[in-house]
C-alpha cells in the first residue's frame, strides 16, 4: 500500500471513530451577529444595503445599540409616562426602523441599552471630563420605566405606527455594557469602596422585572465587560473578575460567599473578550479575561448560581458581545489583512470550545477616519469602507480552523454556510482534491478528527463555498 493510501485509510478510520466520540461536540452551535452604526442610519436605502450585507456576511444577529437619552424627551413635561410605549414625547423612529429592517433581513435583533438621560442620572454629578453624559449614577426606577417601555414595544403585539400590522417582537435586550469603565458608568469607586458593581445590580434587576414583565418571553444580556482593568483601587477599570465577584455577592479567588439579600437576576451571562495579542494567548493577569479565559467567568457565575447569589438559578448561557482587531490596512496600527481574518476564526472556535453561544463582531464594515486620523475609530470592518470585502469577510462567512491534537491527528473545526455534507480538502500537486468528509447539523457546526500526518494545507467547501486555506504543521499540537 502506497503512504497516500494508507494515510486516507487512516483517515476513513478515524472518521468512522468520530460519530461515536465528536458528534455531541459538533452539535452545539455558535450564533453569529455584527454591530455597525449603519443599522440605525436615518435614510432607509443606506440601513437596508448594510443590513443586507450583514445577513449577505451569515449573521444570525444585528447588535442594535439603544440610546435611551436620544430616545427620551430631554425635558420630561407633566403628564409624561416613562414608562408607556406609546407616550408621544418619545421617538422612537430611528430605532423601530432599525428594528424592522434587521428583521426584514433575516437578521434577530440584540438592542443594547445606554446612555441616562440627563434627568435619569443622579445628584451631585460632576463634570463631563470625570463622568461622560449619561453614566452619573443612573436611576433603576427611570430605567426600569424605559425598560418597560422597550420590551412592550417589541413584544410582537404592538401597533406598528409606520404601517399596517405590528412591529417586530424582540427577543433579547443587553442592559448597558461595559460598566467597569467610568467612561460608562459613575462612579466605579466611593472612598476607595467599589461601588460600581453594587449599583450595577440595582440596574439589571430593576430592568429585568420590569421587561419580563411586559415581554415574557424575551431574555435579559448582562453587559458585556471590558476585557482588562486595573487592579487598584479607584482606577477607572475595574478588572472583570474582580468586578464579577461584587455583583455576584462572592469574594476573591476562593469564591467565597457574602450576604446577598437582592441577588443579581439576568438570563445570559456576556463578556467582551477583546484580545490585544491574539485569540490564543491568555490575560497576563488573573483577574482580566481575555478570548482564552472565560472560563474564569464560568466559573464565578457556576459559584453563583449553586449559592443563590444569581436569580433564575439555573445555568447561564454565555455570549462574547464584542470581538474585533482592526485591519491594516487601512489602519497602519492594525494586524495585516490574513491575520484579520486568522484570529477572527481562531477566536471564533476558541470561544466554541469554551461553550460561548454567541459571538458578535464589531464591525460590519470600517469606519470613516476621524479628524486625528485612525486612532478614534475603528478599522475591524468585515469590509472596507467602500464596500469591498476584506479576507476577514470570507473567514466570518465560512469560519474554518485547522490545529493538531494532542495525539498529533487533524483537528477541523468549522461552521458551515449551512447545513448539510462538507467536503474537507487538501493541497498537493497545485490542486485541491478531498481526503474528509463531514457533516453540519442543524447548528451549521461541524468538528472532526483525522489522522493525517505531515505538513497539511487544508479548506473546507461546501457547494460552491469555501473556506479560507489553513496551513497545519507536522507533529503534535501544532499552530494553524
Amino acid at each position: 500500500m502506497t503512504r497516500t493510501a494508507t494515510a486516507l485509510a487512516l483517515a476513513a478510520l478515524a472518521l468512522a471513530a468520530i460519530g461515536a466520540t465528536g458528534a455531541g461536540a459538533a452539535t452545539r452551535g455558535l450564533r453569529l451577529g455584527l454591530a455597525d452604526a449603519a443599522f440605525t442610519n436615518g435614510d432607509a436605502a443606506v440601513r437596508d444595503e448594510w443590513l443586507g450585507r450583514a445577513r449577505d456576511a451569515g449573521a444570525d444577529l444585528a447588535l442594535v445599540g439603544v440610546d435611551w437619552s436620544a430616545i427620551a424627551p430631554r425635558v420630561p413635561a407633566p403628564g409624561f409616562d416613562p414608562a408607556d410605549a406609546a407616550d408621544p414625547a418619545y421617538d422612537w423612529s430611528a430605532l423601530d426602523a432599525a428594528v424592522r429592517g434587521a428583521v426584514a433581513h433575516g437578521l434577530a435583533p440584540v438592542l443594547d441599552v445606554q446612555v441616562a438621560p440627563a434627568w435619569a442620572e443622579g445628584r451631585g454629578r460632576p463634570g463631563v471630563d470625570i463622568a461622560p453624559p449619561g453614566t452619573w449614577k443612573p436611576s433603576p426606577a427611570a430605567l426600569a420605566d424605559f425598560a418597560a417601555a422597550l420590551a412592550r414595544r417589541y413584544d410582537g403585539a404592538f401597533p406598528d405606527p409606520g404601517g399596517a400590522g405590528s412591529l417586530p417582537r424582540v427577543r433579547w435586550f443587553q442592559v448597558w455594557a461595559e460598566q467597569n469603565l467610568s467612561r460608562h458608568l459613575n462612579p466605579l469607586w466611593e472612598g476607595g469602596r467599589l461601588v460600581g458593581p453594587a449599583r450595577y445590580r440595582r440596574m439589571l434587576n430593576a430592568a429585568y422585572a420590569a421587561i419580563h414583565a411586559a415581554n415574557p418571553g424575551a431574555r435579559v444580556l448582562v453587559g458585556g465587560l471590558a476585557p482588562y482593568g486595573d487592579a487598584v483601587a479607584g482606577g477607572s477599570r475595574v478588572p472583570p473578575v474582580w468586578f464579577w465577584r461584587s455583583l455576584l455577592c462572592l469574594r476573591g479567588a476562593r469564591l467565597r460567599t457574602l450576604p446577598c439579600p437582592d441577588p443579581a437576576r439576568f438570563d445570559i451571562a456576556a463578556h467582551n473578550p477583546i484580545d490585544v495579542w491574539g485569540p490564543r494567548r491568555g490575560a497576563l493577569s488573573p483577574l482580566d479575561v481575555s478570548v482564552p479565559d472565560v472560563g474564569r467567568l464560568r466559573a464565578i457565575v457556576r459559584r453563583a448560581v449553586a449559592t443563590g447569589r444569581v436569580l433564575p438559578a439555573r445555568a447561564k448561557p454565555f455570549w462574547a458581545t464584542e470581538l474585533w482587531w482592526d485591519s491594516s490596512p487601512p489602519d497602519p496600527r492594525g494586524v495585516p489583512l490574513r491575520r484579520q481574518a486568522r484570529f477572527l476564526g481562531e477566536a471564533l472556535y476558541e470561544l466554541w470550545r469554551q461553550r460561548v453561544g454567541a459571538v458578535i463582531w464589531w464591525f460590519l464594515r470600517d469606519q470613516a477616519p476621524g479628524s486625528e486620523g485612525f486612532a478614534a475609530t475603528q478599522q475591524s470592518g468585515l469590509l472596507y469602507r467602500d464596500g469591498a470585502a476584506k479576507p476577514a469577510y470570507r473567514e466570518f462567512s465560512f469560519p474554518f480552523v485547522a490545529r493538531r491534537d494532542a495525539d498529533g491527528r487533524a483537528l477541523l473545526w468549522g461552521r458551515a454556510p449551512a447545513a448539510g455534507p462538507v467536503t474537507l480538502e487538501r493541497r498537493r500537486a497545485g490542486d485541491w482534491a478531498p481526503f474528509a468528509h463531514a457533516t453540519a447539523g442543524a447548528s451549521r457546526v461541524f468538528l472532526l478528527r483525522v489522522a493525517a500526518g505531515g505538513r497539511l494545507r487544508v479548506r473546507a467547501r461546501q457547494g460552491g463555498d469555501t473556506s479560507l486555506p489553513a496551513n497545519l504543521a507536522a507533529g503534535k499540537g501544532g499552530p494553524r
